[in-house]
Order: C-alpha cells, then sequence, then structure tokens
C-alpha cells in the first residue's frame, strides 16, 4: 500500500532513474550540440518558438479542461489549478522570443504543430481525462518542467553569448523558466506525492515518467528536422 513516505522515495526514484538521464540525454542532442558549437540556425530557434508557443497556449486550454474534471475533488482541483496559473504568462513569453528572431504575429497565428509537439500535447491533454489518474496526471507536469528547467538554463546561457548576442529581454522566457520551473517541478512532484494512493497509482506515474521523456526527446527532434533550411 502507497504510504507518504514510500511515494516520496518512489517519485525521487523515478526522477533520478528517468527524468534526469533524460535531460542529460536531451542535452547531448543536436539542438544543444549545435546550440554549445554556436551553429544553432536562426531557423531553428524561430522553429522552436513557433512551435513551444503554440504547445503552451494548448497547456492552459487542456488545463482548464482538467480543472472541470478535478472540480469534486479539492486536492486534485487546486494541483490542477497550480498548474495553469504557473503556465499563464508563457505562451506571450516564447512568442516574443521568436519575434525578436524576426518572426511576424500572422507567423504565429498560421503555424501549424508539427506531429512531434502535436503527440507530445495531445497525450499531456488527453491521458489525464482519458485515464483519469490524478497522480499520473501532475507526473506529466513534474517531468516536463524539470526538463525545461535544464534546457532553459542552457539556452539562456548559450544564446546571450556569440555569435548569438542574444538581450536578456529577448531571452526573458528562458532566464525565467530556468529559475521558476525548479519549483514547479518540486511543486507537481509534492503533489505526485500526495495525490497517489495506491500501488496501481505508482505503476501509472512511473509508466507516465517514460511516455513523456520519449515525447520530450522526440519533440526536439522533430524540430530540429522540421526546420532545416536556413
Amino acid at each position: 500500500m502507497a504510504t507518504a513516505v514510500s511515494n516520496k522515495s518512489f517519485v525521487d526514484q523515478v526522477i533520478k532513474e528517468i527524468v534526469a538521464p533524460a535531460a542529460d540525454q536531451l542535452m547531448a542532442n543536436r539542438f544543444f550540440t549545435d546550440l554549445r558549437a554556436g551553429t544553432l540556425t536562426t531557423r531553428r530557434l524561430q522553429g522552436f518558438s513557433l512551435q513551444h508557443t503554440w504547445f503552451n497556449r494548448s497547456l492552459l486550454k487542456s488545463g482548464a479542461l482538467r480543472m472541470i474534471k478535478a472540480s469534486s475533488d479539492n486536492d486534485a482541483f487546486m494541483s490542477a489549478v497550480r498548474g495553469i496559473v504557473g503556465e499563464f504568462t508563457h505562451p506571450d513569453m516564447c512568442k516574443k522570443f521568436g519575434l525578436s528572431l524576426g518572426l511576424t504575429e500572422e507567423d504565429f497565428a498560421t503555424e501549424l504543430p508539427i506531429y512531434e509537439v502535436l503527440l507530445h500535447t495531445s497525450v499531456i491533454a488527453a491521458a489525464p481525462l482519458i485515464v483519469g489518474n490524478n497522480a499520473a496526471g501532475r507526473t506529466s507536469g513534474m517531468t516536463n518542467e524539470f526538463i525545461v528547467q535544464r534546457y532553459a538554463t542552457e539556452m539562456a546561457d548559450y544564446l546571450a553569448k556569440p555569435p548569438y548576442n542574444m538581450s536578456k529581454d529577448a531571452l526573458q522566457f528562458f532566464i525565467v523558466h530556468g529559475v521558476v520551473d525548479v519549483e514547479h517541478s518540486r511543486e507537481a512532484a509534492e503533489d505526485v506525492v500526495r495525490l497517489a494512493s495506491s500501488d496501481l497509482d505508482l505503476e501509472l506515474v512511473r509508466y507516465t515518467a517514460k511516455n513523456m521523456v520519449k515525447l520530450k526527446l522526440a519533440k526536439f527532434e522533430g524540430i530540429y528536422d522540421h526546420y532545416a533550411r536556413a
């Protein structure tokens, strides 16, 4: 039977064995290797902004649905509220990054999600509604925000240097996420610990974390390939 102490140990293990290694793997992929080498193209950076802005806006919409579904459970409802409040300003910050790279409002209004981003977003949005497990639903936030904090710190650091030389204002999205998602990931992990009440819940937590890291890694590979032209 799951307990608060055993849940905490289990969640810590999931982060150590699944989430943290995925963050390391992401930092070693082509997108971030190019970033550190100073060869990541403007078009691929624009692609990140376009796709991640769409992703962030979609999370807000799906979060609203999860809040409704969880409304009969005060703990789960407040967990969903924390998730959506934490993401509210992020789409506009990500769009500002893209606008500084030469994109237009029209670009953001007309760009379609690539397959990998659509898949990642769809699983995050639909799984909590279909599976109906509150602990697994918050595992998505725990996993994604742990990884976002890692790559945001990397991008804030390297994009401020030559040859990119981007301003702090343009990099607000990454500077903010490099800090706040440490807290957001911690809060999500605490929610998972609290919401899990059975061994099945814990099994779904591990299952969700494994799926999330695969989808996150595929998302960056998809952006890199789709926006290949300079």
